[in-house]
This record gives structure tokens, sequence and C-alpha cells, in this order.
């Protein structure tokens, strides 16, 4: 018999009913300890907020700004603009006032939630004293498009990525909730602000699906590894930064993985090293990566493997097909680097932009995000970079993820970001930026110089490097080489 399709409002209110003392979400807070909120307390605080923001004027389709931290107000803010079928708009709390501002005016929101005084928001504090609202759900409206997600792509300009479907499923067949074969019995591991596509769409399918979700106010590599033993993750959803400094803490030797079954990492390029440690230490079997965007233009996965056998792959396409494009849109061989075009699920990508251009699209429903890779003779993609941060070096092509998965192996080196450099003799020189590692003597060049010349070839070669106290990665682990390479006259 065909099941029912729900709204996560409605799915909500279905599991508080049917499992109202059960935990659903967990916030490890920054100063210690941990927030709780079990099926029932969730739906019911999510309701109260829905009657305040119907009252505010928030209908379906209405955009609902959440300017807030990562915390349980975010998560009820999100659901509470789902009940109401509104579209949620998360903007990070970090993100400069003009830059913020710049944002929201592309879609203008009918309510705002946000500590900020200027926005003149509701607050957290108000979310936190709704007792006049009753508890009650309000009528159930479908969310269609189901989220907006901010990015300032390379270009740093920023725009929102709308997903226009809908939200509405059969209980068991949330698409994402398939992809990471995430079932109600899991309890999944999101560190990563929820701001982000990533986190943002992994805990709306786990809640969805019946899993619970657990969630840092802001990631800590020594917490993240003490959560793990303590509350007993099955899925973990990762980003290389984090994966990086978690195996660097001297507790990733002793921590429990056994629990978990799948760690999942995205977002970014993994170095391989990194990758290689996390395969060692809890199995190449529970290690899986997956390439996407947050358009959904493609999907690829792969596990760990079929990447022992495939090293630096990420994998084969997910309902996706895949083909690689000189710069004349030419079809390229096997082996051959160009640009990454796919198509997912036999059909036109699914987003709408606001505030840039569409994506370029060859054949109508082929789209590219800017990646630039290659496939192997079996059809397994690898990436080289995205498009505008490839470096090119007298004549030659130099990948900023490769020297900087180079750079993060010595011990030095906590993070690193690599850029080009303007030279009148090579087109581009090669420039790294290099931030130690607390506890470490800042290394010299010629010690950074000795190590690069063990694994590069001379023309990949950092001409320059620049030791900064901080690299802007944002707390999803991505940064702007652009921004990088603009600032110092690039």
């Amino acid at each position: 018999m065909e099941q029912q399709l729900m709204t996560p409002g409605a799915r909500l209110t279905q599991l508080a009913a049917a499992r109202p003392d059960e935990v659903a979400l967990i916030v490890l807070l920054q100063q210690g300890g941990e927030e709780t909120l079990t099926r029932l307390a969730l739906e019911q605080w999510a309701n109260r907020l829905a009657h305040l923001l119907a009252e505010a004027g928030v209908r379906q389709k209405s955009f609902v700004a959440i300017n807030l931290p990562n915390g349980v107000e975010h998560v009820v803010a999100t659901l509470a603009a789902y009940k109401l079928g509104a579209c949620p708009v998360p903007v990070s709390h970090r993100m400069p006032a003009a830059e913020r501002d710049q944002l929201m005016a592309l879609a203008p929101p009918t309510a705002v939630l946000s500590d900020a005084p200027e926005l003149k928001g509701i607050t957290c504090a108000e979310m936190r004293a709704l007792d006049r609202y009753p508890v009650t759900s309000p009528p159930d409206a479908i969310s269609q498009p189901f989220k907006a997600i901010a990015s300032g792509g390379s270009t740093g300009k920023p725009k929102l990525i709308l997903s226009p479907a809908a939200f509405h499923f059969e209980v068991d067949k949330h698409p994402f909730a398939a992809l990471l074969d995430l079932g109600e019995g899991d309890r999944l591991y999101s560190p990563g602000p929820l701001y982000h596509n990533q986190a943002f769409v992994f805990t709306q399918a786990a809640l969805f699906i019946g899993a619970s979700v657990m969630l840092n106010e802001k990631f800590d590599a020594e917490r993240a590894l003490s959560a793990i033993e303590q509350f007993r993750p099955s899925i973990l959803n990762l980003v290389p930064t984090m994966m990086l400094r978690m195996q660097r803490a001297p507790a990733f030797q002793t921590t429990d993985f056994s629990q978990v079954r799948k760690a999942w990492h995205l977002a970014a390029p993994c170095a391989p090293w990194v990758k290689r440690a996390w395969i060692e230490r809890i199995g190449a079997a529970k290690v899986w990566e997956m390439w996407a965007s947050t358009e959904m233009t493609g999907v690829t996965i792969i596990d760990g493997n079929d990447w022992l056998t495939h090293p630096g792959s990420v994998g084969k396409g997910y309902h996706t097909q895949i083909r690689i494009l000189d710069e004349q849109r030419r079809a390229m061989p096997p082996m051959e680097v160009g640009e990454i075009f796919t198509r997912v699920f036999d059909g036109p990508p699914q987003y709408q932009y606001l505030g840039s251009k569409p994506l370029e699209t060859v054949d109508t429903e082929f789209a590219s995000v800017g990646d630039l890779g290659y496939v192997d003779a079996e059809g397994y993609l690898y990436l080289a970079d995205r498009r505008v941060d490839l470096i090119i070096s007298g004549g030659a092509n130099v990948i900023p993820a490769e020297v900087e998965a180079i750079l993060t192996q010595l011990p030095g080196v906590r993070d690193a970001a690599v850029i080009g450099l303007k030279d009148e003799d090579l087109g581009r020189r090669v420039h790294a930026l290099v931030e130690p590692s607390p506890g470490h003597a800042v290394p010299s060049q010629a010690e950074l110089d000795a190590h690069m010349r063990k694994h590069l070839a001379s023309y990949k070669m950092p001409r320059s490097y620049e030791i900064v106290e901080l690299l802007p990665r944002d707390e999803a682990g991505k940064i702007r080489r652009s921004k990088l390479r603009d600032e110092r006259g690039g």
C-alpha cells in the first residue's frame, strides 16, 4: 500500500506522538555539557514558535532568515518555518553585517531570527519565552522551495541557492536519507555549522527519517572525539579539516569508534594521507566520501575499499552521468583533465540562483560548478581543483589542493592555503600561506622547502611562503583562495 507523503512538520508531530520521550537532538555546548531535546519537547517548541511566526506574517513560501549560531534554537527555528510551509534561509551569524544584509536582500524575509540588535528579529531569549503560544501544531503546509542556502562561491559575491523541490516524502523515502544510509535507529553526529548545506541537509534528513542528531555549538577536535565515545553516534558527517584535526589529536588512537557505521566526508578535497589514517583507524568499509554541490547537479560516492584500489578518486556517479569537456566543450578521453559536467537523475539541474547567473550547461541538462577533473577507464572520477583556483605557472598546471596536502603532512603545519601570485617570468608563482601548529616551532622556509622537495616536482614547489597566525577557514572548513590572492595583489 502506498504510504502517505509527509512534510517535516507532520513527521515531527507523528514521531512526538509515537516516541515522546526519545532524545531527538543533542547539542554539545562550548562551555561544557550539552542540551538535549526529546521528540515531544522539539515538537512543542517548534509549534509555539510557528504560531509566533504566523503572527508575524509568515505563510507558505515565505522566507524566514535564521541568523543564529549552532544550537537547539537553530534547529527549532528551521522546523517552525517548515510547520508553516515557509522556506528557511540559514545565514552565518559570523558574516560581516554588510555582506549579511546584501545576502538577505536577495530573498527579503518575512521574519528574522537573530540576536543581532540591528536586525530587530526574534532573539534566542524570546524563543525561550513562548508560553503564551499553544503547543498544538498549526495547519500543515508544504515547503517549496525547501531551503535557500548562502554561497559566496569562488568569486566572493553573495548568492542564494534555492532548492525548488517540495519537502514532502514518504516517511522512509527521504532521498538524502537513502543516499546516506540513514535509518531511524541511527544517531547522526554532524559537528559543522548549520548555515552550510552539508550540515543542514544531513540534520533535517535524519530528523525526518526518525534518527537522532548530535551537533556542536563549535567544532573542537578533542571534544568531538570525546563525544563519539560518550554518545555513540553511528553516522559521522565531517569535512577534511575536521578529519585532519581529529587525526592529530592524541585521543584519536584510543577513541572507541566501534559504534560508527559510516563516516561521511565531503565539501572539500581530503589529503590522501589523512584519509589513509582514518581508513587504518576505523576500517575502510566505514570511510565514505561524497562529491556533490549545493546545486545538486551531480553526486559521486566511494567507500574506503574502492578508494584503496582507486586512490584519489571521489567515486562513480550516483544516479549521475559525468562528462569531462575541454575549453571548447569537446569530450575528453579517460585520464585527461577537463571541466566536469554532470546530469543527475536524467534531468536538468534542480536549483535556482538569487544574485547570480545560472551555471553553464551543455545539451541543456549537463551543468558545471567549475570543478576540474578526469575519469579513468572504469568511470571513477578524480578531482583536480576549482577552475578559478588552478595556478598556471610557466605554462604548467599546479593544483593547490595537491600542494596543500603535502604541506599539512609536516607536523609543524596546522593548516595551509596555496595561491598563485603575479610573476613577470612565470605568469603566476606558487605562494603558500602556512598556519603553524600550536606547540611546535614555526617551520623555517628551509624546512618547508626540504619537506616539499621530497614529494613535489620542481614546478609545483612554492616559490614563497607566508606564515599567518590563522587561516580564514569558515566553520565548514572552506577557504576562499581567490580572496587571499586578491588581498596580495593577485
